[in-house]
């Protein structure tokens, strides 16, 4: 399942994903907790090779990649 939103190459599909990835936190756009999204994203040392998102830790991510 970890990697189940990255199946295809169309747009990112999330529904399966666990609570606390941050492409699941982000979802539906422009109506998400930005507070705790910002918490999540303070200081980013991952990146997922998925969607691009970043986050602090890479339990947040799907397939988390470290940033340099």
């Amino acid at each position: 399942m970890e990697n189940e939103c990255c199946v295809n190459d169309s747009e990112c599909s999330c529904d399966n994903i666990p609570e606390h990835k941050m492409c699941r936190l982000t979802k539906p756009a422009r109506k998400f907790d930005v507070e705790k999204v910002k918490k999540l994203t303070s200081n980013p040392k991952f990146i997922c090779t998925c969607c691009g998102r970043t986050a602090n830790n890479k339990e947040n991510l799907c397939i988390p990649v470290k940033l340099r």
